[in-house]
Parts: C-alpha cells; sequence; structure tokens
C-alpha cells in the first residue's frame, strides 16, 4: 500500500460575522443598572446600619439620602450611564466582529 498525501484547503467561510443592536444592548445595560441601583436604595433602606449599599452609591452623583431627589436622581444617571456603555460596548463589539470575524 502506498504512502497517501492529503492536502486540506480551507474553504472559505459564508458566515457572516456576529452583530449586537447598539439599542438593545444600551437599553439592557441601562435597565440592568436602574434595578442594582433600586436593590441598592431598598437594602440602604431596610437595613442602614450593615452599611452594604454605601460602596455603590458612591459612584452616582448628587444623592442626598433615601428622598425622591435622590431617587430620581439616581434612575436618571443609571439610564445615561447604563444607555451609554452598553451603546458603546455593542458598537465596539460591531467593530470588531466585522473586522476580525
Amino acid at each position: 500500500m502506498a504512502n497517501t498525501i492529503l492536502h486540506s484547503v480551507p474553504e472559505p467561510s459564508s458566515a457572516t460575522p456576529a452583530h449586537v443592536s447598539v439599542p438593545v444592548l444600551g437599553a439592557t445595560l441601562a435597565i440592568f443598572a436602574i434595578v442594582s441601583f433600586l436593590l441598592c436604595m431598598l437594602l440602604g433602606f431596610v437595613a442602614p446600619d450593615w452599611g452594604l449599599h454605601r460602596p455603590w452609591l458612591q459612584f452616582y452623583l448628587g444623592l442626598t439620602g433615601f428622598d425622591l431627589r435622590s431617587l430620581a436622581l439616581g434612575i436618571i444617571q443609571s439610564v445615561i450611564f447604563g444607555g451609554y456603555a452598553g451603546a458603546l460596548i455593542a458598537a465596539i463589539f460591531n467593530v470588531i466582529s466585522r473586522r476580525f470575524g
């Protein structure tokens, strides 16, 4: 029996690069940030002596305590920062996916 040499030729991929919707990921991370903020506020309201809410709330600007103004500010900032992060991550992912995917 003779030795057989097999040569493989890579076939071009017909798969399209992955794509993430910028508005969908932006809205998803904004909602995640809102829920996280509300849980943090709830923890601080229910068990303020534990102090577990303080490290998280330091990232929000202008909060004065557990009042409606702070609640509104936190939700607005969660929407802005979460939406910004999601949109930026999706845009970067899409560029990298098109370039290298």
